[in-house]
């Protein structure tokens, strides 16, 4: 899959420099990500992997979701055991039959991050089996923060183990999700026209700008790609990887 080129870097970047997000900059980013959910869902395609990672800010601060390697077809249910461990619904890690439900379930656990800075089962060093049993016990083992109470409503709302209960799930799908409180003062018409100033603009200084995503160097990346010495020309193209015919 071939996508626009994103300058402004990861929601991830941009939640961890900051550590939390305020209750409207969260909504902000929540909000956006519900149209785009909705807008997958009405195409029956179930995403699987929603992260900050996956959340890339365009020049104007609006969002785009990427990476849908675990994107499927999906007018009924699928089975299939993927996507990132922190973000997985109840059903998913009991390998039952789920639906894109899973999707809003993963939202509650994005918007839970986005205002306290870490995911609602996370711990140092947990392991992966512990991470998984806390969430099929559900949020009675989450450490809430003191959140808006109606962000508090909503996330579990989201998180809802039974997954016919869960909001996006219910009749009137999406529906259920723009009605809720905590959205309350979000004019969904104008946001998805992208009309609603976003809370950050990328400091974007032209076309092809990359400065906004993390810089990972190679050590010895002569040798990773075969090349008896380090490439003379290599610093006259700072921001190209070598990649062998």
């Amino acid at each position: 899959m071939v996508m626009d080129f994103v300058p402004g870097g990861e929601l991830f970047t941009l939640l961890r420099r900051s550590n939390r997000f305020p209750d409207p900059v969260a909504k902000f980013y929540a909000a956006e990500v519900a149209l785009a959910l909705n807008y997958l869902h009405n195409l029956d395609i179930i995403y699987r992997d929603l992260k900050p990672e996956n959340i890339l800010l365009n020049f104007d601060g609006h969002i785009k979701i990427a990476d849908f390697g675990f994107a499927k077809y999906c007018n009924t249910t699928v089975w299939t055991l993927c996507g990132t461990p922190d973000y997985l619904a109840p059903e998913i890690i009991g390998n039952a039959r789920y639906n894109k439900s899973v999707d809003w379930y993963a939202l509650g656990v994005l918007i839970f991050e986005m205002l306290s800075g870490l995911p609602p089962f996370h711990e140092p060093d947990i392991s992966p089996v512990v991470l998984y049993e806390r969430i099929t016990q559900g949020p009675a083992c989450i450490k809430w923060p003191a959140f808006n109470s109606n962000a508090t409503d909503l996330i579990l709302k989201f998180m809802e183990r039974d997954p016919s209960k869960r909001y996006g799930n219910l009749r009137h799908g999406a529906g259920d999700v723009y009605a809720h409180p905590w959205f309350r003062e979000v004019d969904w018409d104008k946001l998805r026209n992208r009309e609603i100033q976003a809370p950050y603009l990328p400091r974007i200084s032209g076309d092809g700008d990359a400065s906004a995503f993390e810089r990972y160097p190679e050590d010895n990346a002569a040798a990773a790609y075969g090349l008896s010495s380090a490439d003379p020309y290599g610093d006259q193209f700072p921001d190209f990887e070598y990649a062998s015919s």
